[in-house]
Order: structure tokens, then C-alpha cells, then sequence
């Protein structure tokens, strides 16, 4: 009788990592909207809500590429543990500060910046993580399941973060405190020693390692350039919303509209594993990077709020389709020494420029107008597709996965936790 080799389930270590991770995206989704209401009421100038805003992005590229080293260096169990400590620490003392009316602006800034860095450390350690506690061919699942997680926080995050606001500002940060609390006993649950330890490098070298395999590798460095391009154009879609909705019910618009692009970014994650499964990972970064071309340029075109809403959630549907395509062939392709590096430096790669998206769609909007700016991003998305099917078709084909000879392929990392499997 021939033996029928079955694909695990994700398992309970997952879950765990999953669940952990949701809770404090979900508080941190709230915290992200009260720092800056919190800095603007203490002071009564926009300008210091902005700084607040500014701080929280800040540290999240300034810990970036230092937390791809850790990720590769250190067990990523003890990272997941003390990132997450750090963020309830932090939190529990804005909330005691702010509770008893001691809390000013110097301090607010600083635990934005660190807030932004507890984030950014956890991100690689996370994605690293999954890797050797998924099997290889469930990947897709586990990212898209990633993908939709973030879009359920962006969505209903900044509404619990709105409520508890009304009520007393102090709450969100004790809500936030208590989402990191959650994931720190998600955490202690992980089996220890997710991942090998690297050897002890400074630090800037073994960043700079890292970045130079990515720039070496032709798919690698286009996935790092089609995500910030995709970052860019999307974070400046809200003031392409902003300008072009008029009229008394402009509010009303502009949150329709930007609701859409959560909704989208939803349904793409959860319908992302089978599109995975389906197509090769060249054609289905190319069309769905196209199809998001497509979905701009309509929009661009019409002019009613019902139809842009639809098309902007259209365009988002097919982000969290190339995210996981992008991301499954670079965790096959990158050894296991590397992931961590690899991931935070396409992250930060991605990041860099996205604080600039709303000036230079403000710029574009003012010097050609709305229709040409709208239109100019659908062309660099469309030369983003070409380009990719060409790139990735060829180097995919071309590159094998990672082995022992390059770093632990994924096979050997989960092959222990195979038991724990189908708990």
C-alpha cells in the first residue's frame, strides 16, 4: 500500500503567534490615532500632532533594519517576548501619566518613537518566525491569514481607538497595554528556540549583509522596489480622496472611500492563497499588479463617490495578492541565515518613501491636477507589472530554494514541530 503524505495543519505554535500578534495590532491600531488627538488637545497646535505622528513612523525605519539583525541573531520567541513587554510597559505609562494629567509633550513624543521601534523589531522576528513554524506549503495561507489580520485592525481599530477617545484618552492607552500583555502570554506559550541563532556580527555589518543579498538578487531587489511604489501610491490616495470630494457631504465621502480600501485589502487577503495555489508566482505578481493599474485608472475617470469607492476597493483587493506572492517566493529563495535581514531590509526599503507619498501627490495635484496624477501612478503601476513578469518569471525559474548549503531550508526548520502539527 502506498503511504499518502498529508500537509500539516498550521498548527497550535502558530495560532499562538497569530493570535498574539492580532490582539496588539488591533491595540496599536487604536494607539495610532490617539497619540496625535492626545498631543493636539494638550496643546492646541496641529503642528505637535503631526510630530507625534511623525515620531511613531520614525521609529518604525530607524529600528528597521537593526531588527532584521536580531531576528537572524537572537531566538525569536525571547524577541516576540520582550517586544511586546516593552510595548505594555511603555503604554501603562502614558496611561498613568495621561490619568493623572502629567503627561506633556516631550514625553508623548519620545514614547511614539518608541512605540515605532517595539513595532518595527516585532515585524521580522514574526515573519521569520512563521517561517519555521509553518510548513513550506502552507505559507500563502499563513501570510494571507497575516494580511487579514492588519486590514481587520486597520478597520476596526481606529473605531475602538475613536470610542474609548470620547470617553477618556487615557483608556486607549490601557487598551493598547492590555492587547501587548495578551501577546506576551501568547508568546511565553512558543516553543523556545524559533530559529537558529546567527553568529555574532556588528551589527551595521550584518545589516549591511543582508541588504547587499538583496540588492544582489534581481527578484529580491524588485520586490523591495514594487512595494515601495505600491506604498507610495497608496498612502497618497488619501489626499487624491481629500481633494476630489466636494460638496456637503464630503465627509461622508471621504470615509466611504477610505473604508473601501480596508474593505479590499481584506477580501484580498482572504482570497490571496488560492490565486497562490493557483497561478505561478511571475504571472500573478504581473496581473495583479496590473489589475491594480487597471482599477486606478478607472478611478481616475469617474466621478461619482459610489463608483470611486468600488474601484479604490477593487485596487486594494489585489495589494495583499502580491504582498503574499512577493513574500512566499522570498522566503523560499533567501537562506535561512538571511531572513530576518532580508525581510526588514525590503521593509524598510518599502517604507522609506511613504512619509512623502501625500507631499508629492499634493505637488503633482497642484502642478497637473487630479486626472494626470491619478493617471501618471496607473502608468508606473503598469511598467511595475511589465517589468515584474519579466524579472520574476526569469529569476524564480533560475533560482532554487534555499538549502543546507545556504542556511536551514524550511523543511529542516519545522521538522520537530511536526507533532504539534494538528493540535
Amino acid at each position: 500500500m502506498t503511504a499518502v503524505l498529508s500537509i500539516p495543519a498550521l498548527g497550535r505554535p502558530f495560532w499562538l503567534l497569530f493570535g498574539g500578534e492580532a490582539a496588539s495590532a488591533f491595540g496599536t491600531s487604536a494607539s495610532v490615532i490617539a497619540l496625535p488627538v492626545v498631543a493636539m488637545q494638550a496643546s492646541g497646535d496641529v503642528r505637535q500632532a503631526g510630530l507625534a505622528s511623525t515620531a511613531l513612523s520614525a521609529g518604525i525605519l530607524l529600528a528597521r533594519l537593526p531588527a532584521g539583525v536580531f531576528a537572524d541573531r537572537f531566538d525569536r520567541r525571547t524577541l516576540l517576548l520582550c517586544g511586546n513587554l516593552l510595548g505594555a510597559a511603555i503604554l501603562g505609562i502614558l496611561a498613568l501619566l495621561q490619568s493623572s494629567s502629567a503627561l506633556d509633550l516631550p514625553v508623548l513624543t519620545s514614547a511614539a518613537l518608541l512605540l515605532g521601534m517595539a513595532g518595527s523589531t516585532l515585524t521580522p522576528a514574526e515573519n521569520v518566525a512563521v517561517r519555521n513554524l509553518v510548513h513550506p506549503d502552507l505559507l500563502p495561507r499563513a501570510l494571507s491569514l497575516m494580511q487579514a489580520r492588519t486590514a481587520v485592525s486597520l478597520i476596526a481599530g481606529p473605531v475602538a481607538g475613536g470610542a474609548l477617545l470620547t470617553a477618556e484618552p487615557a483608556w486607549v492607552f490601557t487598551f493598547d497595554a492590555v492587547t501587548y500583555l495578551l501577546a506576551t502570554a501568547c508568546m511565553a506559550a512558543l516553543p523556545s528556540g524559533a530559529g537558529p541563532v546567527g553568529p555574532g556580527q556588528p551589527t551595521l555589518k550584518a545589516a549591511c549583509e543582508g541588504v547587499r543579498f538583496l540588492w544582489r538578487s534581481p527578484f529580491l531587489r524588485y520586490a523591495a522596489i514594487n512595494a515601495a511604489v505600491l506604498n507610495l501610491i497608496f498612502n497618497g490616495l488619501l489626499i487624491v480622496i481629500v481633494t476630489s470630494a466636494d460638496g456637503e457631504r464630503a465627509g461622508l465621502s471621504i470615509g466611504v472611500q477610505t473604508a473601501a480600501i480596508g474593505a479590499g485589502v481584506l477580501v484580498g487577503s482572504l482570497i490571496a492563497p488560492a490565486v497562490a495555489r493557483r497561478w505561478p508566482a511571475a504571472r500573478g505578481i504581473a496581473l495583479s499588479t496590473g489589475a491594480i493599474a487597471v482599477a486606478l485608472t478607472g478611478f481616475a475617470l469617474v466621478h461619482g463617490s459610489g463608483a470611486a469607492a468600488f474601484l479604490l476597493a477593487v485596487a486594494s483587493v489585489f495589494g495583499p495578492m502580491v504582498t503574499v506572492l512577493l513574500t512566499t517566493a522570498q522566503m523560499r529563495v533567501t537562506p535561512s541565515g538571511l531572513q530576518g535581514r532580508v525581510h526588514s531590509g525590503i521593509g524598510f526599503l518599502a517604507q522609506a518613501a511613504s512619509p512623502l507619498a501625500p507631499t508629492l501627490v499634493a505637488v503633482s495635484t497642484h502642478a497637473f491636477g487630479l486626472f494626470p496624477t491619478v493617471l501618471g501612478a496607473a502608468l508606473l503601476v503598469v511598467l511595475l507589472a511589465l517589468v515584474g513578469n519579466v524579472v520574476t518569471a526569469r529569476h524564480l525559474r533560475a533560482t532554487p530554494p534555499a538549502t543546507a548549503t545556504t542556511g536551514c531550508p524550511p523543511e529542516a526548520a519545522i521538522t520537530n514541530r511536526r507533532p504539534e502539527a494538528g493540535t
